[in-house]
């Protein structure tokens, strides 16, 4: 059985190094975005060299994705979280009772979390999302870190009988666009403002899934889209 090393003091340097020049991006990238950031700007805002730099990433490109892959992968924890609350909560009520209430809760969660993480999403607003082509891959995949836990917990919400099936890839994709737009978008000065987008979120969630899931059975074709469309 191998003993698990212990961090030396060197790893321990170059871990609060390495924290020093993801926090001082950050706010180089929100302030002044991708191609306005310079590394000596970096460092300068961190207080370590250069070199110190080099030692923990390859380039800015390489700090400026670290930092997204963090944030995204941290919102995506919270998001999961929450959605694992509200199936668990409405396991244990009534199939009829109704679900709205139940939404707000964990709605508010991640929109909360979204604003305490508001920096990603002004790094984002600044690089235009899809602006800049080389970072559209990540971006979709951030995307992507919102969008598989949400539909995750439709599908569960629906193989637990709560609902018929529909479309869940569309309608969390509509829900998360709508949570972007409110944290790109909505004033720094939210005061009062927290409660009633995530009632509307919860609102577009609840409504939407019910509407969809009584409209017409899942992949039954209409005259308006091509028969692709039977196996989304």
């Amino acid at each position: 059985m191998s003993v698990s090393r212990q961090p030396t003091k060197r790893d321990q340097n170059k871990a609060e190094t390495r924290a020093r020049l993801m926090a001082a991006a950050r706010k180089e990238f929100a302030r002044k975005g991708f191609t306005a950031t310079t590394l000596r700007s970096i460092t300068s805002q961190a207080g370590v060299t250069t070199g110190a730099f080099y030692n923990n990433f390859r380039d800015k490109k390489g700090i400026y994705l670290a930092i997204i892959e963090e944030i995204s992968l941290s919102l995506r924890g919270v998001t999961e979280e929450a959605i694992g609350e509200f199936l668990e909560a409405r396991r244990k009520q009534p199939k009829d009772n109704p679900t709205f209430e139940l939404l707000r809760g964990p709605i508010s969660r991640i929109l909360d979390e979204s604003f305490r993480q508001r920096d990603l999403f002004e790094i984002l607003r600044r690089d235009g999302l899809g602006r800049n082509p080389e970072f559209g891959r990540y971006y979709k995949k951030l995307f992507q870190e919102f969008i598989d836990p949400l539909q995750k917990g439709l599908e569960e919400f629906i193989e637990a009988g709560f609902s018929r099936p529909y479309n869940t890839e569309r309608l969390a994709q509509a829900a998360v666009n709508l949570l972007f737009y409110v944290v790109l978008f909505a004033p720094r000065d939210r005061t009062g403002d927290l409660d009633g987008w995530a009632d509307t979120i919860a609102a577009m969630v609840h409504g939407g899934a019910k509407q969809l899931s009584t409209r017409r059975p899942l992949g039954a074709p209409t005259l308006t889209e091509p028969a692709e469309a039977k196996s989304m």
